[in-house]
């Protein structure tokens, strides 16, 4: 069972937007995405640095790129504001069901613990091979995002929660839908959101941007087979989940 209903492709699908519009307007998205992180970056180094010299703020900056406070804050302010952002977007198409334009489906039981161990066998797999390459599990920006998360509960429901409702919201959810039916069909919209979800992780080397888009085709498989948001979400938090735990095993 695939958790999909066989007669769903012979109804008419509700409207959304298509290729172009799509990508326009997650264009837009992905600006006040950003936008609204630096600011919240530059609110808290302001606060906190209140006298210090230009030179002294630049360093300032670039030393909170890492710090799980103002990480998590961040995450929180990008999801609610960016996920009504997308819950609007969709509104603004005639005839469309915002159910149905993310794919919000319940899935049987067991296709979504078959795709949960899917993932657990790629988490094996990925520590495997970061170990035999002589790397540390645990990537040291999220190390340093953990020992400076406070109180660090916080970084927990960043990670777990907010983090994964965005991303699935945004990726696997919206851009999905409109690159799916488009030239690029179920592959295509599962390479090009991959791609996509890995080139925003930019605080990692690029072994470990390549992990998340393989990471991310894993995903993408599951929202295309399973036509359920549900599973990739529940897939994301797990592996978030998992990396958070180690991130707390390891130490300082």
């Amino acid at each position: 069972m695939n958790g999909r209903n066989p007669n769903d492709d012979a109804l008419p699908r509700p409207a959304h937007w298509r290729f172009w519009g799509t990508v326009l307007w997650g264009i837009v998205i992905a600006v006040i995405f950003t936008a609204l992180q630096v600011v919240v970056f530059l609110v808290f180094v302001v606060m906190r640095n209140q006298r210090l010299s230009e030179s002294d703020f630049a360093l300032a900056l670039e030393s909170a790129a890492d710090d799980g406070t103002i990480i998590s804050v961040a995450t929180f302010a990008t999801t609610v504001v960016c996920c009504a952002l997308i819950a609007g977007i969709i509104k603004l198409k005639k005839d469309s069901i915002l159910k149905d334009y993310l794919a919000i489906r319940p899935v049987a039981r067991g296709t979504m613990l078959r795709w949960l161990a899917l993932l657990a066998c790629f988490a094996v797999l990925s520590d495997l091979i970061t170990t035999l390459l002589g790397r540390p599990v645990v990537p040291s920006f999220m190390s340093s995002a953990y020992a400076t998360a406070n109180p660090i509960w916080l970084i927990w429901v960043a990670l777990i929660v907010a983090a994964p409702l965005f991303e699935e919201t945004f990726f696997r959810g919206f851009l999905f839908r409109g690159f799916e039916s488009s030239f690029l069909g179920p592959v295509g919209a599962v390479l090009v959101t991959s791609a996509l979800w890995a080139t925003i992780h930019i605080q990692y080397d690029l072994l470990d941007i390549l992990a998340i888009f393989c990471m991310g085709l894993l995903l993408g498989a599951a929202r295309a087979y399973t036509g359920s948001l549900l599973v990739p979400l529940a897939m994301h938090s797990a592996g978030n989940l998992l990396a958070t735990v180690e991130a707390a095993l390891a130490g300082p």
